[in-house]
């Protein structure tokens, strides 16, 4: 390796390691209550929103820095300066990584690491010659790997129900894709077709959800751009970790962390950058929170260029438009958002516009859209109930509101309780009229 290049890596695995004891620290100080977290629902999140994406960042710190420090026989004094950082580094990661309890973060870490047992430390040989304690090892690997499931047995199954979802809608335009942008609203009609073909179990019912994420960004470009794009990036991402792999190792097992993590997850899309827009954005939301609808449509217009592929400001752009009673303006802010997400809220507003035009089929084939996009939401079933009151339909009505007593709610969700509360009451009156 000449000097140059020798500089260049060395140069990396000090900025890795850097980042890794600044994020390390900072998620410390999280646990500890001395800086704030960045998610109302986890205390450690380092300096993203989420500690999913906290996790892939300090899992790829440690395989890159783990097996610099293991492999390290340079004996400069700046080799033995960062091979002191970066072991401190690695003890910090090794303390915090648990601790995300981000199962795609500890997953792809193992990957990285069976990888470099087998490439460094000859474990197939070792395999061979302890086979009692190797089966041994499998045995309990696998009851680890069960174990890790079983932490949120829900999450794991609604993160395989998105798999499927995502597969079918591969299979609708294997070729071509869907288009950019279109994952989520291409998620949302897909699981809409789903529910609607026919009834599915309850366990299915129960973790289907509208993601805002695709959770796998292999998935995601065959959703958009078809299969034969898929197996492209899949490709180029495998020969680039070879060789990696083979002129700085460091970062090949970096890279597998990623890659891994990136079946699991949505690392290219963990970044955020915030703006002054986004503070205008969120202006908006407290405008729109404080029922000053005018306000909040006055402040919504100036941004529309720049954020008209962001779907939450659509929706509430197209929310405070529908308060105002401009309909056909709601309704052209919300079919835009709904083609950039897969929440059946924007079915939901866009039906309750419809029906306040007076067209009232629209209205129900829209919050019918909302329910099998998620069945086991209560609020299209509410107002599907309320629009057939409305057009004299008692006996659908009845038949929507039993549905929606039939649906089990979360006892601490007010709203949920509001809903069912309505709806036994509408239920009883409509049975005593009969």
């Amino acid at each position: 390796m000449n000097q140059g290049y020798k500089l260049l890596c060395n140069t990396l695995l000090l900025l890795v390691a850097s980042l890794a004891l600044y994020e390390c620290v900072y998620g410390i100080l999280q646990v500890f209550r001395v800086a704030e977290s960045n998610h109302a629902h986890f205390v450690l999140t380092g300096t993203f929103n989420n500690p999913g994406p906290y996790g892939c960042l300090i899992a790829i710190a440690l395989a890159i820095l783990g097996s610099y420090v293991i492999k390290n026989n340079d004996s400069s004094w700046y080799d033995k300066a960062l091979l002191a950082i970066s072991t401190v580094a690695c003890f910090l990661c090794i303390v915090v990584l648990p601790s995300t309890l981000s199962r795609a973060a500890w997953l792809s870490f193992g990957v990285a690491a069976l990888v470099f047992l087998l490439r460094e430390c000859n474990l197939a040989t070792w395999i061979t010659k302890h086979k009692s304690i190797s089966v041994f090892g499998g045995i309990l690997l696998l009851v680890i790997m069960l174990g890790i499931f079983f932490i949120k047995k829900d999450s794991a199954i609604g993160r395989f129900h998105i798999w499927h979802m995502e597969l079918l809608a591969i299979t609708d335009s294997p070729w071509v894709g869907h288009g950019s942008g279109s994952v989520l609203r291409v998620y949302g009609d897909t699981q809409a077709e789903f529910f609607m073909k026919q009834e599915r179990s309850s366990i299915i019912t129960k973790v289907a959800g509208c993601p805002e994420y695709a959770f796998n960004e292999y998935l995601k470009i065959g959703v958009e751009h078809g299969v034969i794009c898929m197996l492209v990036v899949v490709f180029l991402l495998i020969t680039l970790i070879k060789i990696m792999l083979r002129y700085c190792p460091p970062f090949g097992y970096g890279l597998i962390v990623l890659s891994v993590f990136a079946f699991f997850s949505y690392p290219l899309e963990a970044f955020e950058i915030k703006t002054s827009h986004n503070e205008q954005k969120e202006k908006i939301n407290s405008l729109i929170s404080l029922e000053m609808y005018e306000d909040a449509c006055a402040e919504s217009a100036p941004l529309y260029d720049l954020f008209k592929s962001d779907y939450r400001y659509l929706y509430n752009y197209g929310y405070a438009k529908y308060k105002c009673g401009d309909y056909e303006e709601s309704l052209r802010f919300l079919s835009e958002g709904a083609q950039r997400s897969s929440d059946p809220m924007f079915y939901n507003m866009m039906g309750k516009n419809y029906e306040s035009l007076g067209m009232y089929d629209k209205a129900e084939s829209m919050y019918l859209h909302a329910y099998y996009m998620v069945p086991q939401r209560l609020y299209p079933l509410s107002l599907l109930m309320k629009l057939n009151i409305k057009r004299g339909r008692n006996t659908a009505a009845l038949r929507y509101g039993n549905l929606l007593l039939s649906k089990p709610i979360n006892m601490k969700h007010e709203s949920m309780k509001r809903l069912r509360a309505e709806a036994r009451f509408t239920v009883d009156s409509l049975q005593r009229c009969k």
